[in-house]
């Protein structure tokens, strides 16, 4: 896996920042972004949550843990030690994650390739456009048939 100055300067790129622009967004200077890109130098832990935070991604990403970009969508609950869904803080998601069947297609993510994850994604995005399309086409033909019936009315 990639070390975490590999990874960081990626992530830089990718944003189209320098060292010295990075370092300024940062407030920090532009020697140790590059010192931390050159693995010369390691982040502590504050500055490696203000990093992923900066990015978008988890620190494990960032450290080359894992090729997975994506912050957990779970915590610990401080009060009782166990782990809970960031997710069911969103009262629409929390309908969704208690529906079996979609809690069932859940489990079964983790199974998949990085590939077939991105596949699945495509897939989603397609559906969800149709779906969204075709509500739209109702929703007009609807409205149309409102129109005629609102028209026969007053005949």
């Amino acid at each position: 896996m990639p070390s975490l100055g590999q990874r960081l300067a990626a992530l830089r790129k990718e944003k189209g920042l320098s060292q010295a622009e990075l370092a300024k967004l940062l407030n920090m200077g532009q020697s140790t972004i590059a010192m931390y890109e050159k693995d010369k130098r390691r982040p502590d832990t504050e500055t490696l949550k203000r990093l992923a935070e900066f990015f978008q991604v988890s620190v494990d990403y960032l450290l080359g843990l894992t090729d997975f970009r994506e912050r957990p969508a779970y915590a610990v609950n401080p009060e009782t030690g166990e782990l809970f869904s960031l997710l069911l803080r969103e009262p629409h998601l929390k309908s969704s994650l208690e529906d079996p069947l979609f809690r069932n297609l859940l489990k079964r993510i983790p199974e998949l390739t990085p590939e077939e994850r991105q596949l699945l994604i495509q897939h989603w995005e397609w559906s969800l456009k149709l779906l969204e399309r075709n509500r739209k086409v109702k929703e007009e033909s609807d409205k149309k048939i409102d129109k005629k019936n609102n028209r026969n009315g007053k005949e």
